[in-house]
Parts: C-alpha cells; structure tokens; sequence
C-alpha cells in the first residue's frame, strides 16, 4: 500500500513538473498571446502627468498587441532611451476575454535644482555652467555627471592645465520634489611647463630652424620673460602644422611629422619628442595657365612671381593662389574679385614630377562677371541713413569688387559709430547663371 502511495506520488509530482516547464515555454516571446489593449496605468509619477508618459510609450488604447512580446520590449527600449527613469516594468493587471489591462511602473530620475562650483573665479564658473548646460530642471543621470566631468577636464587641458581633476557630487534636494542639488568642484593646478623638446629625423633642417618655427611651443629657458613655455594643446598642433610648412618653404614637399609624444616628468614638466621625415628637396618646373581669357598668361605670372626653376615653396604657391590670412592680398584670385569675376575658380595642379622638378598648371574657371543687385545693411540705430551710404563704395548695378568691400567695411568702422572689428559684409543670394548677387553689411 505504501509503496502505491509513494509511486502514485512520483506520478502526480512529474505531472506537476511537465505542466510547469509548458506553462513557461507558452510564455516566451515566440509565444506570446494576442490580445486588445483596454488601458494602461502609470504608476510611481511624480513631476510627470499620467498621459505624457503614455504618450512617450507609443501605446494607444484598443490598438493590437502581444503580451509577452516584442512590442513591450520595445516600449521599454524608447523609454530607457528617454534617459528621464531609472527603472522601468511593465505588468499584466487584469485580463477582461480579449483585452489587457496593463500597468507601467516607472521611477523617475531626479532634476537638478541648482549647481554650485568651486575652484575657479565666478566669470569662469558662468562660463561652464552655460557650455555644460548645468540648468534647473535637467536630469540628473549618470552620463550626464560623466560627461559634465570629461568636458570640464578636457577644457582645461586644453588650455594647458594637463592635471586638472573634476569631481561632481549630488545630494537630494528635500525643498523640492524629486530633485538634486549639484556640487562641482575643480581642480585646474598649475599649467604644465615645456622642459625639452626633442626633434628627431631632421638633417636638412636644423633643431634651430625647427623650434623657430614651433612660435606658440617652447622650452623652458633661464632668462626667458617673453615667450611662454607653457604647453596648450591648440598652439601645439598648429604648431607642428606650421613645422611641415617651413619644410614646404625650403622646397621639402613631402616632409611629414612622423609621429609626436608627449612625457609627463612631474605635475609641472613635460618633455615633447617629435620625429620628422624630410624628403626630397624640389624644384619649380613649367606653370602653364589653363581656362584663362579675362587676362593674358604673362599678367598673372606677374602675381604668381615664380619661376621655372625655382626651389619650390608649397606655401608661397598656395599665398599667391588665394592668401586667407589677407583680405587684401595681391593674389590671383583677388585679381579677379576685384574685377567683378566673384564666381571665379582657380586651382594649382601638379601635372607631372620629373626627378626633383615638379610641373604644374594653374587650371582656372573664370565664371560670368558679377554686378550687384541689392545694397543694403542692418543695425544702425546710431546715425542717419545717408551717413552709412554715403561711406559705401559699392552700389547696386556696380561691378562686384572685393576690393570696394574691404574698404568700405574699413571706412564705416573710422565713422566711430560702430565696432570696426564686428562689421560683417555678407553675400545673399548669389546667382552664377545671372551673374548677380546681393550685399548686406551688419552693424554693431
């Protein structure tokens, strides 16, 4: 009898456990039953309303949907992606035939109540917390603490402060509901100083000639008042581009930084090692003119001033060609804006390299010349009209001029009225098929 028991026992607990392992593998995504959404309940709100936190779920009331499934877990996905909750679950809270009750448990993540920063001077702390956007109202979140963090450090990295540390602590905020306040302290420490700076590879250029051209990266030097031996990242890099061109200068077109290191020696020193490849040395070959009509080969050699045979010098080419650095520069493509050709193109092609000698032509798209449409400005709240006009020297149906532009930014700013350094000439509307264009110039 006992042993009938036992074994009818044995059968009812396998039973038990057969029921079990299907009731779980009818629960999967893949099988997941279909239903009709009857409504959604939101609970653990605390500064959100129930119908906004329904809406960033997607879920509307009487639509499809398959519980468990993949729709869910998509609901759950945007949701996290939001980064305004901490913890999010989704229950089954009755089920009526075909429709499904369900009920969304949130907690929100706190919002920053204010922000207090230390460690730097009060213009410098408005400075931050605007670039970092440490504002009331802001979620609170570990990224955001993170990235607040790795911003603020680079900042000062940047600027040469190499062991600055930034430390962010919160702590919640019982005057309001569901809030943080923020402590932000930073540590700049002292900007680090160049001890040495090792260039090696060079043998047609000396150290002396490499480190004058390194203007904004020095060494410190007994003596030294001056010049700066502190390391900024920014002057560094535009530095090491500005060693390449005194290379292009002395006809070393393919000189290259190989690669640069820097080595701490102590929380004020560095030491910087840079590794060059010079190259070979070139030579100006032929520079024949390509597309040209408005002016004769013998004209814009003239502005070129090089020569076949020439050492080459890959930065007074590209100066002759279009010199950035002055708006007033006497160069190819300003011989043509000023004459009214503003749609002009012009471009240096290396053709061939022979031995040391490099060929080149100068490939030009000359464009319809250009006449001014409209003339007008904005901002004057300083003098009368006819005073500004009065400075301008250019007019609607003038030839476009570069030149005219210039001078008349030059002259409004000797009026007196206005910032001479934020007068801003702007080109609207420009039409290459007409050869028309618009001109504004801003005023403050």
């Amino acid at each position: 009898m006992n042993k009938f028991i036992s074994l009818e026992l044995l059968i009812l607990f396998l039973l038990l456990l057969f029921t079990t392992f299907s009731f779980a593998q009818e629960t999967t995504y893949g099988n997941g039953k279909k239903y009709i959404l009857g409504g959604i309940e939101v609970k653990g709100l605390q500064s959100y309303n129930e119908q906004t936190v329904k809406t960033f779920t997607g879920l509307r009331e009487g639509q499809p949907i398959t519980v468990p499934g993949d729709q869910i877990s998509a609901v759950i996905k945007k949701l996290w992606d939001l980064e305004l909750f901490s913890d999010i679950n989704f229950y089954i809270s009755n089920i009526e035939g075909d429709k499904v009750y369900l009920e969304l448990d949130i907690v929100e993540r706190p919002t920053l109540s204010k922000v207090t920063v230390y460690g730097i001077k009060k213009k410098k702390i408005d400075e931050i917390i605007k670039e970092t956007d440490l504002k009331k109202g802001k979620k609170v979140t570990e990224s955001f603490i993170s990235n607040t963090r790795n911003y603020i450090e680079n900042k000062y990295k940047k600027d040469g402060y190499l062991n600055a540390k930034v430390t962010i602590a919160t702590a919640v905020d019982t005057s309001d509901t569901n809030a943080e306040s923020m402590v932000v302290n930073i540590k700049t420490g002292d900007k680090v100083k160049i001890k040495k700076i090792t260039i090696d590879g060079n043998k047609m250029l000396s150290d002396k000639q490499l480190r004058k051209a390194l203007k904004n990266t020095k060494k410190q030097q007994f003596g030294r008042v001056w010049k700066k031996s502190k390391y900024i990242e920014a002057d560094y890099k535009e530095d090491l581009s500005a060693m390449v061109d005194k290379y292009a200068e002395k006809g070393y077109r393919d000189a290259r930084v190989l690669s640069d290191s820097i080595t701490v020696l102590n929380d004020k020193k560095i030491n910087i090692d840079i590794k060059v490849e010079e190259g070979n040395k070139y030579y100006f070959g032929n520079i024949d003119f390509v597309g040209n009509s408005v002016y004769t080969d013998r004209q814009l050699n003239q502005v070129l001033g090089i020569k076949k045979g020439d050492t080459y010098n890959g930065v007074l080419l590209r100066e002759r060609i279009a010199d950035d650095s002055k708006p007033d520069a006497e160069d190819i493509t300003n011989l043509y804006q000023n004459n009214g050709y503003l749609f002009s193109q012009i471009n240096p092609v290396e053709v061939s390299a022979q031995n040391d000698t490099i060929n080149f032509e100068i490939r030009i798209i000359e464009g319809k010349e250009t006449f001014l449409n409209h003339v007008y400005f904005e901002g004057n709240d300083k003098t009368n009209d006819h005073v500004i006009f009065r400075e301008l020297r250019t007019r609607p149906g003038q030839k476009y001029s570069k030149d005219n532009i210039v001078r008349s930014v030059r002259e409004l700013g000797q009026l007196g009225f206005f910032d001479a350094e934020q007068i801003k000439p702007d080109i609207l509307n420009p039409d290459p098929n007409a050869g028309t264009v618009d001109l504004k110039y801003s005023l403050v």
